[in-house]
């Protein structure tokens, strides 16, 4: 294969039958069918290379399998063979520069750049390999169609890199060969799905739209395999933008040119309707379509390596379903199978994966942290905020996860920010909410992290709305009973009448029209929008109440810690006592203090009564009056072998109660002061 003969054109060459030894004949016969129909010419080349490592040449060897590797990737239809050509290529790649033929010298490079960004994308080194097959499109010592494969692998690297420059340029070079009557129609219209593929990839759909009009306008019509990958492409580009119907409706253009013999294409079009029916909720679809998409791929024997996305969308949709831990084995599988920026991709979906797999299951606590930070650290060095992307719903899990535990707080609110997503509680104050309102120990208003200023009379009616549609549960609340609490001296259209413009006055004062909203009679505010302090204090204490019998484990102990770090004082303590406003108060008074009673007991229970102590003197700064909490922590501080500081408990509790209700402590409390006094420490 070194020696010097006489250039042909491949596609020109005699397809006479070739001798079963021959492997330079075999590899003659194999490029000129494989250069005129892409599906033809793999057993000849196949059996030109067994022939020629029969006889130990490593440039035939290369040349054969580099031929092998460009035909089955610019086809994409089957893979058979496909990694054990590309094991050829890496192993012969330096018999490369030897081949005196331009042709066969340009077919192994090509082959080596291909084999190359197979092992490793990132291999710098490439770039310099993907520059230099660009320029030999412009060699004439070379055929056309070797140059017009040359030039498609090189447009495939630089679309894989996202390199709009290097797509231009390839496309510029290779327009003279397009018209060469060598180049066969299957190359040619290979080429140009690979080059409106490419523009599409790189940010430029304009002008991939006008190569296609271009072509329309020209009369001649796409061979079916290629207007198939239009229709997958379309339908690609549509659900990645959200447009589902258009997606939908290139899906069913493509059905009917699904062939059996090319399962790649097959089991891309199930992996895009896998994507429909998880964006429309279709779960048990869905999860059918990615398991199609995986058996075809394997089918085509696709190399694994290059299935991270297929391997994934099971895991997505099993994600979609909140089976964490079943989804984790795929986002894995892919992970081993990459190189380089995608395997990070892969392994920072793997790490969330797992993290909230741990957090469903009420896992250690520790490793949930660490699979967090190790997952959101990989998406914030890639710079990529789209984790879990079909399921917005899933990122906002990890998100909120994140948010607790103070893990990568910036990338995440960026993250939150530039994805819109929602919160998933709303019990949740690290979120990045777009109205804040404080209504424990002090009333405020934030915007968008800034306090909101408020001035005269003309907000006094909108703000009290808003308080009693907060005392009221937020959801759900009547307007006419809001007429009734606000303006009880007025009747009929009157009332209704000052309840519109103070909503009016309200939605402009929170520079939101949905912020509070009012459908049938009905008051909401939008969960999605607006985070209240008490409203959020009291699910999580409802929460806890009702995790009461796990009450030991990390997970409640964690929740019970963040509803107590809630109430930093009584409801409204410095607004006029109406009576919607009292009962309010009063209930969160109590909640408080009964979650204060239930967390100082599972501080007792495991053994850490320094902490229990601490809840009890917290919870008796906002309720000095709570008598049973008093005696309770005279308790502790009774065992603690501190009886002064037993004493002390009991003498503010008995200034207060004497201050505020002019009583004298319960006979219960007198009885442990009298057992305290007299010497006994039970």
């Amino acid at each position: 294969m070194t020696g010097r003969r006489r250039r042909q054109d491949p596609a020109a060459q005699a397809a006479a039958p070739a001798p079963a030894g021959d492997g330079e004949a075999l590899l003659r016969l194999g490029l000129q069918r494989a250069f005129g129909d892409l599906r033809q010419g793999r057993a000849e080349l196949r059996q030109a290379l067994r022939g020629f490592a029969a006889r130990n040449d490593a440039s035939g060897q290369l040349v054969a399998a580099a031929a092998l590797v460009q035909f089955i990737g610019i086809a994409d239809d089957e893979y058979a063979g496909f990694e054990d050509a590309v094991a050829v290529v890496r192993a012969a790649a330096g018999a490369a520069d030897a081949i005196v033929d331009a042709d066969l010298r340009t077919l192994a490079r090509t082959g080596a750049l291909i084999a190359g960004w197979f092992d490793a994308l990132d291999d710098p080194a490439l770039a310099a390999r993907a520059d230099a097959l660009a320029a030999a499109t412009l060699d004439d010592a070379c055929s056309v169609p070797v140059r017009c494969c040359a030039g498609m692998a090189v447009l495939a690297y630089y679309q894989t890199r996202l390199n709009a420059e290097g797509v231009l340029w390839v496309e510029l070079a290779m327009r003279p060969l397009l018209a060469d009557a060598a180049l066969s129609p299957r190359l040619r219209d290979e080429w140009h799905h690979m080059l409106v593929q490419a523009l599409y990839l790189c940010g430029r759909p304009g002008q991939a739209q006008a190569l296609r009009q271009a072509r329309r306008e020209g009369g001649v019509p796409l061979l079916p395999v290629i207007a198939l990958k239009h229709h997958l492409l379309d339908a690609q580009t549509a659900i990645g933008d959200g447009r589902a119907d258009t997606g939908r409706e290139a899906l069913a253009a493509a059905e009917p040119l699904l062939d059996p013999r090319a399962p790649r294409l097959a089991s891309w079009w199930h992996l895009l309707h896998s994507r429909l029916d998880l964006l429309a909720g279709r779960q048990r679809d869905a999860l059918t379509h990615a398991r199609l998409a995986l058996r075809l791929a394997t089918a085509a024997s696709y190399p694994e390596r290059w299935m991270g996305v297929t391997i994934m969308q099971e895991g997505q949709v099993l994600m979609a379903g909140a089976a964490y831990a079943d989804a984790l084995p795929f986002f894995e599988r892919a992970a081993r199978a990459a190189s380089g920026s995608q395997a990070d991709f892969c392994w920072s979906q793997a790490q969330l994966a797992r993290a909230l797999a741990l957090a469903a299951g009420g896992g250690d606590e520790a490793a949930l942290g660490r699979a967090l930070a190790d997952g959101l650290a990989l998406a914030r060095r890639r710079d990529w905020p789209h984790f879990f992307r079909p399921s917005p719903h899933v990122a906002a899990l990890v998100c909120a996860l994140a948010l607790e535990r103070r893990i990568e707080a910036p990338f995440v609110r960026t993250v939150i920010g530039q994805r819109g997503l929602e919160a998933t509680r709303a019990d949740l104050a690290e979120w990045p909410w777009t109205l804040r309102v404080v209504t424990l120990g002090a009333f405020r208003i934030e915007i968008e992290g800034r306090p909101l200023e408020f001035k005269g009379k003309g907000a006094r009616k909108p703000l009290q709305l808003l308080q009693f549609i907060i005392a009221s549960g937020g959801h759900d609340v009547s307007a006419a009973s809001a007429m009734f609490a606000l303006w009880p001296d007025l009747e009929g259209d009157k009332a209704k009448s000052a309840f519109n413009v103070a909503l009016h006055r309200l939605r402009k004062l929170l520079r939101s029209d949905e912020a509070v909203r009012l459908d049938l009679g009905r008051l909401d505010l939008d969960a999605r929008r607006v985070w209240v302090d008490c409203l959020a204090f009291e699910q999580l204490a409802d929460r806890c109440v009702v995790a009461a019998p796990d009450a030991g484990s990390a997970a409640v102990v964690a929740m019970s810690t963040r509803a107590l770090a809630l109430y930093t004082g009584a409801f409204l303590h410095d607004a006029e006592d109406e009576a919607w406003q009292l009962v309010h108060r009063t209930r969160l008074a109590s909640k408080f203090k009964r979650l204060s009673a239930q967390v100082a007991q599972q501080a007792v229970a495991r053994g850490d009564p320094r902490a229990a102590r601490a809840v009890l003197e917290r919870a008796l700064e906002h309720d000095p009056l709570a008598e049973d909490l008093a005696r309770e922590l005279m308790q502790l501080w009774l065992q603690a072998d501190e009886p002064a500081a037993a004493l002390a408990v009991y003498e503010r509790c008995r200034v207060a109660l004497e201050r505020t209700l002019g009583a004298r402590p319960s006979a219960a409390t007198a009885a442990l002061v009298d057992r305290i006094r007299g010497g006994d420490r039970r």
